[in-house]
């Protein structure tokens, strides 16, 4: 049996807002969670950041950030 590499819905979330920025709709597409933008804040780590932003079109786009020693 294979092992889950995350314990909840909002760190599977917050592992694809890392890989890059998603949009409300990219979220509900995971089919994870009615609410994602909720499960991903219940479920951030030290050092994380839910950032919310708009791209050229309008769209507005979540993104995880992680501190580093750069920007902590």
């Amino acid at each position: 049996m294979s092992r889950n590499r995350y314990a909840t819905q909002g760190r599977v979330l917050i592992e694809a807002l890392k890989r890059k920025p998603h949009t409300y709709l990219e979220m509900l597409a995971y089919g994870i969670s009615t609410s994602p933008w909720k499960r991903i804040s219940e479920s951030l780590r030290e050092g994380e950041l839910l950032a919310k932003g708009r791209n050229d079109k309008g769209l507005t786009r979540w993104r995880v950030i992680t501190a580093t020693k750069w920007t902590a």
